[in-house]
């Protein structure tokens, strides 16, 4: 420890580092279980809302998590600000989030923005399909970073998440 404090001892952290840091100050540390009850939340919060009729759970036996509903499916289109894909930016940003106001969802059963974030920096490995507009686009994680860009991966019908 140095006798020193001055600006050079002020860090700033930016992106998910924060949550790799100190992650109970945005989860339930006690049950890691929590991380998957936000990925379920997202899905319940579209059927609440009216958009989906059906969500599926599967707990793979490596533990892995996949969570499948036929909602709107997170939006793929450039953020106007942001200039990234909004899906990229609701996985990799706190506070991204269309649960904020009551415009598109009246009820939310997860963290109101900061809750698939979250999952992200504390994951493994984080992968997203999103069925939208006839296009099947796949980008995942690893420990919260980017390692593969939002990509059209396939075709599907017009109403499928």
């Amino acid at each position: 420890m140095t006798q020193t404090y001055n600006a050079d001892a002020i860090e700033v952290l930016t992106g998910l580092e924060p949550v790799r840091r100190r992650p109970g100050m945005y989860t339930d540390t006690t049950r890691p279980n929590h991380l998957g009850q936000e990925v379920i939340d997202n899905s319940v919060d579209e059927a609440l809302a009216g958009h989906a009729k059906r969500v599926d759970v599967i707990l793979h036996a490596d533990q892995s998590l996949e969570v499948i509903d036929d909602g709107r499916g997170m939006p793929v289109d450039i953020h106007p600000e942001e200039g990234v894909p909004a899906v990229e930016l609701i996985l990799c940003r706190l506070h991204a989030g269309g649960k904020f106001s009551n415009k598109n969802y009246q009820f939310s059963g997860g963290l109101h923005g900061v809750g698939i974030s979250v999952v992200n920096a504390l994951s493994k490995r984080v992968e997203v399909n999103v069925r939208r507009d006839g296009q099947v686009y796949n980008i995942a994680f690893e420990n919260g970073e980017k390692v593969q860009d939002l990509q059209v991966v396939g075709t599907c019908g017009k109403r499928n998440t």
